[in-house]
């Protein structure tokens, strides 16, 4: 479990009296925990909030600089997508299908990307995959499957698998194979309208 705490600015108050902490490492005690082994916090200057994962774990900070900085760059990515916002360019992209080796089992398998030099877009899907009618459009595109009456699970997997033995990658992904082709596609924003084709390197 992930606990955050905020720093208290300069004037205000801690949030547990003396009294509180005393009961409150009571009540650790009691539920089991080796409060001996818990780090102490301890804030740096330019810390804004301290987060670790499990009791035991040590501190992390956040620092003024590190606020700042993703400020920034939510602030230009804004101006990004100002600037870019309805403007279709045709670009070259392309399709990516990389093994994920996911956490504990969970997302593991191969997984299809579309990505643009110098920003990543991915047309939808979850977690970023590659879905709907994006993915059918790079499938007819590269048939290399028959496709069944009722597509499943199955048959876009044999796709993926095919895809990564007929257009490999020179580096691996997660030390295993990677599959690379380009197309041409619509872009407006970080938005794909349309794929039009396949390209050549």
């Amino acid at each position: 479990m992930t606990t955050i705490i905020k720093r208290p600015r300069k004037g205000e108050m801690p949030w547990l009296s003396e009294k509180e902490r005393i009961r409150a490492r009571e009540y650790l005690i009691s539920a089991g925990y080796d409060v001996d082994r818990m780090p102490k916090l301890i804030w740096p200057d330019d810390a804004v909030s301290a987060t670790h994962d499990n009791p035991y774990a040590p501190w992390k900070f956040t620092t003024r600089s590190d606020v700042l900085k993703a400020r920034k760059e939510r602030m230009e990515h804004c101006l990004w997508w100002k600037r870019e916002y309805g403007i279709i360019e045709i670009r070259a992209l392309y399709v990516w299908v990389f093994w994920c080796p996911g956490i504990s089992g969970i997302f593991e398998g191969l997984w299809t990307y579309l990505i643009g030099i110098g920003r990543e877009y991915c047309g939808g899907g979850y977690k970023g995959q590659l879905n709907g009618r994006h993915l059918e459009r790079v499938m007819e595109l590269f048939p290399l499957v028959d496709k069944p009456l009722i597509p499943d699970w199955r048959y876009y997997e044999q796709w993926r698998e095919r895809f990564v033995k007929k257009y490999p990658s020179k580096t691996k992904w997660c030390g295993k194979p990677q599959g690379k082709a380009p197309v041409w596609a619509k872009v407006k924003g970080d938005h794909i309208e349309e794929i039009l084709g396949r390209a050549e390197w």
